[in-house]
């Protein structure tokens, strides 16, 4: 449950991509992040278990710079409210989730680091700085056993908001669960415009995809 959520927090935070195979230099073109940024996404995807019964997911996903304070040790955080609304269907019933949540990200020359809150002093490392293709390091040291690699700096990606392309795909997999992977994929100046969720074990397979409908970047 930890790593799902670790997951699903992680898109609150918007980077971009370079069309080069190391990323551009200045850190500042993988990062809209400003007081007023919006990034709207459509929500698809499907539960099935092992006996075949199927639930599809639909919904959205609202994600917005707030406004900026400051973290107990002195350093700027960007406050970033994240709204999720999952609707689950199947032929007996349909349930709707609504979970809002607030993530705060720090930004250094080298790293994008995501706390839980203002005096949090552990944190997750969302991205390492340049983006360098093949880098690999660990997200949360609280989850060793996952892994997040630079798989492309060059991947296409069409979605509601357009056709992007020289984007930076980055994925998540756990060595303890072979059925488990995370993908993003990041626009230079834009953000996150795809991310996707697959886990795949005994009870069976939930896969969700999140596509850029619209976004406003100041």
């Amino acid at each position: 449950m930890r790593k799902l959520v670790a997951v699903l927090s992680v898109i609150s935070l918007l980077i971009g991509c370079g069309s080069s195979s190391t990323g551009p230099s200045e850190n500042e073109d993988y990062l809209p992040m400003s007081v007023g940024n919006q990034w709207n996404y459509s929500l698809s995807g499907y539960i099935i278990t092992t006996d075949a019964d199927t639930t599809s997911l639909t919904g959205s996903n609202v994600t917005r710079i707030i406004g900026t304070t400051t973290h107990q040790l002195g350093f700027q955080l960007y406050t970033i409210q994240d709204s999720t609304t999952t609707i689950w269907t199947n032929p007996d019933t349909s349930f709707t989730y609504t979970e809002t949540m607030l993530i705060y990200a720090h930004k250094t020359d080298t790293e994008l680091r995501m706390y839980d809150d203002t005096t949090a002093t552990d944190y997750q490392l969302f991205l390492e700085m340049p983006v360098t293709l093949g880098n690999t390091w660990t997200p949360d040291t609280s989850e060793p056993t996952i892994t997040r690699t630079v798989l492309s700096l060059s991947a296409s990606v069409t979605v509601p908001a357009g056709s992007f392309t020289g984007c930076a795909n980055l994925r998540d997999t756990d060595s303890a669960d072979p059925g488990f992977y995370f993908d993003l994929f990041l626009s230079r100046g834009t953000g996150v415009v795809n991310y996707l969720i697959n886990t795949t074990g005994s009870g069976g397979t939930m896969y969700m995809v999140y596509d850029l409908t619209s976004s406003i970047i100041n």
